[in-house]
């Protein structure tokens, strides 16, 4: 149920704020440009709330397009506490998922787009297979088939619209290179994810009815973190919007433009402030950081930004720390050294981050914290629980509940059991498959509770009492079941990896568990301290960032959104005489300050 209330107070508090008030009363197509820690989420969050309280009339929906299913999740938690459905007819979710869920399912029987009738999703061996084959076909040498797929996967994803004579025309092999690899696919009824995107451009652009279909659902569209969405959602934009009669609410921060590699172009973004048709918004404040952390953070950019801090903020802390050592020494510095000096600050652990560049940092710090019997919660690439990954986010979710959140509903069980619906059937199923599925999710919950077990044994349990009988009656696409597996050898007692079931449930509230990620895994959260790790010459900017100017400038962007995310206190660890390049100018600002 809608609750009127909450959005009222949220549009109060925005009061305080001209830009962010203007934002979201906006009418038109609009672009809020919003610098870390400038409140972006909650002006998205509110607006959506409001457009759907004061303009969009059921059946009529919103759609509301991110980054990934991590960043999906924070939109739906925030718009929950607003009592907006995120579960129903409205939509939230990344640009692939929109694609695949809200165009292609849809409406792939009935025009011609070169796609099997009963199509899966391939894997990483599918697709590996299959640019291996497309090369020997196109280039008969002994090359590097995933090498020259790089230049390829990056056509791909730029040139969508292959009616145009640059398709061919730039680099004809190439283009060869891509569409035999998509025929290797489809002659096993299989796109990919790239594939996605693709396909529902050309759809849309081939058959305008099916953009009047999704005008006549989605009067608005609203996309977060614009900067990082790539071509694919920017020409799918340009059709809704700008060529159709969808109207856009986007917002993103160029300067936070950290994906270059997966085909994201800050430009994009910066393309649409430019329109005479879009009404650009710019969020001045972070209210997050002590004051002396935003002053600072403008250098970590080598340019100078607007943003600055509320009035009566406090002043923040910056402290550079050099150790006579190598990453292992730094490991062992920050674990006996630095944790106890913000310990003895007042900071406890489950509010203190330590950042990094890779996840290879990440296992250093781990030796380190495990031979002090420090515990951690750890969300980079190496971790437990895949944080883009929808379905581990459930069962992590499932494991809060039995150990203890259906206390406090935290989660609520009505949100476990829409989620698991959409897991298996998407959003369409039929009254006996509701009932059926949540007769088995809550009789596998209740159990659960009233039996101690480790992680690995209530996987094990998860895996045949869950996922099984969902396997074979599962119409979602999208999913990915042997994440379960995965899990379960993650956690195997054979490999002394198993733990206890509230370990692995994720908890970090009074459990003094510090938070562990890389840097592009801490956009868009925040910490009272922050520490990054490793900020040696050789690391940030690295060897392939040194390549291109292009490579250099996203690199001081991903040292930009790290520095953004302290509270209070910023320590930033380095080898002697080994320093990064960025932290120059960076301790000089602050010594300015």
């Amino acid at each position: 149920m809608f609750n009127y209330i909450t959005l009222q107070k949220a549009l109060a508090e925005l009061e305080k704020n001209k830009e962010q008030f203007e934002a979201v009363h906006c009418k038109t197509h609009c672009v809020v440009l919003a610098g870390p820690g400038s409140g972006k989420t909650k002006t998205l969050t509110t607006a959506i709330a409001r457009t759907l309280n004061e303009e969009v009339i059921a059946p009529r929906a919103i759609a509301c397009i991110t980054y990934n299913n991590e960043c999906a999740i924070e939109l739906e938690t925030r718009l929950s506490k607003l009592g907006v459905e995120t579960t129903g007819t409205n939509f939230i979710g990344t640009v692939h998922s929109f694609a695949l869920t809200q165009i292609i399912m849809p409406y792939y029987r009935c025009v011609e787009c070169n796609i099997p009738q009963d199509f899966k999703v391939a894997g990483s061996k599918e697709c590996r297979i299959a640019i291996e084959d497309a090369y020997k076909k196109i280039y008969q040498d002994s090359g590097d088939p995933h090498k020259q797929w790089e230049f390829a996967k990056e056509k791909r994803n730029r040139e969508l619209d292959r009616t145009l004579q640059s398709w061919k025309g730039h680099n004809k092999e190439l283009a060869e290179f891509i569409e035999e690899y998509e025929q290797e696919l489809r002659k096993k009824e299989l796109i990919d994810f790239d594939d996605m995107p693709l396909i529902a451009f050309r759809m849309i652009k081939e058959n305008p009815w099916i953009r009047k279909a999704l005008e006549a659902r989605f009067p608005i569209l609203f996309v977060d973190e614009y900067q990082d969405l790539g071509h694919g959602l920017h020409e799918l934009v340009q059709l809704l919007c700008f060529d159709g009669n969808v109207r856009l609410f986007a917002v993103g921060d160029a300067d936070q433009s950290i994906y270059g590699f997966t085909g994201a172009n800050p430009e994009l973004l910066q393309s649409l402030t430019q329109r005479q048709d879009v009404q650009t918004f710019q969020l001045r404040f972070n209210y997050r950081s002590g004051t002396k952390i935003v002053k600072a953070s403008s250098a970590a950019l080598n340019e100078n930004r607007l943003y600055e801090s509320p009035e009566g903020a406090p002043e923040g802390e910056i402290i550079f720390n050099s150790v006579n050592g190598g990453i292992e020494e730094q490991a062992y510095f920050i674990v006996n050294t630095l944790l106890s000096q913000l310990n003895t600050q007042g900071f406890k652990n489950e509010n203190i981050a330590i950042l990094y560049r890779a996840a290879w940092l990440g296992d250093k710090l781990v030796e380190a914290l495990e031979a002090n019997q420090l515990p951690y919660h750890r969300t980079d690439g190496n971790s437990l629980i895949k944080r883009s990954s929808k379905f581990s986010r459930f069962i992590e979710d499932c494991a809060k509940w039995v150990t203890g959140g259906w206390k406090d509903a935290e989660p609520p069980f009505r949100e476990l059991y829409k989620k698991a619906l959409i897991i298996v059937y998407g959003h369409h199923y039929n009254q006996n498959e509701e009932q059926q599925l949540g007769l088995q999710l809550i009789n596998f919950l209740q159990n659960s509770k009233s039996i101690t077990e480790t992680a690995n044994e209530w996987l094990l349990r998860f895996n045949q009492e869950l996922v099984k009988p969902w396997k074979t009656v599962c119409r979602n696409n999208l999913q990915e079941w042997e994440i379960c597996s995965e899990l379960l050898e993650k956690t195997s007692p054979e490999s002394n990896k198993d733990m206890s079931l509230d370990l692995f449930s994720g908890k970090t509230e009074g459990t003094g568990r510090l938070a562990l990620t890389t840097f592009h895994s801490s956009k868009g959260r925040e910490f009272d301290a922050v520490i990054l790790f490793g900020v040696n010459n050789d690391v940030i900017p690295n060897w392939r960032d040194r390549q291109t100017s292009k490579a250099s400038k996203e690199a001081r962007r991903l040292f930009y959104v790290a520095v953004t995310r302290p509270k209070s206190i910023l320590h930033l660890v380095f080898q002697k005489n080994n320093h990064s390049d960025f932290l120059v100018d960076f301790y000089r600002r602050t010594k300015q300050e």
